[in-house]
């Protein structure tokens, strides 16, 4: 970095630039180097609140459809469960399956819920059973 370049984005920061602003208005740039700046410059953080969405706005943006009516999730995992981050002050974390499920059925699920088409990672909501709906299925076939 020339030390005019810098400057420009220790300007950039003060006036409240997040990197990604700073490294468009530079036409590229690290992120390490532009936190090294702002460490250098004693540029405090900026309080900015996180864009907040409904479970059910999550779930309309990270299930991508496909083929046969299936979806699968785009969106954030914890381990091999899709995950939708909940609003709030605490951030509560909640199962995809789990909103996609009370989308679909109006209620809250009872146990697990798990796709029932045979396909792993499906979360399409018309695709998704829970306990109750697993043993009724299981007694019909009895």
């Amino acid at each position: 970095m020339t030390p005019a370049r810098d400057t420009v984005i220790a300007e950039l920061l003060r006036a409240g630039a997040t990197y990604p602003q700073v490294r468009a208005a530079l036409g590229g740039g690290s992120p390490n180097t532009i936190a090294e700046i702002r460490r250098a410059e004693n540029i405090p953080v900026p309080d900015r609140p996180r864009p907040c969405r409904t479970p059910e706005e999550s779930y309309a943006l990270y299930a991508e459809p496909y083929a046969g009516g299936h979806a699968r999730w785009t969106g954030p995992w914890a381990g091999r469960m899709p995950q939708i981050c909940r609003p709030g002050k605490h951030g509560r974390k909640e199962s995809a399956l789990r909103v996609a499920f009370r989308m679909r059925h109006g209620r809250d699920p009872d146990g697990y819920v798990r796709p029932g088409c045979g396909v792993p990672d499906c979360v399409a909501s018309g695709h998704l059973t829970d306990s109750t709906m697993r043993n009724q299925l299981r007694s019909l076939q009895r």
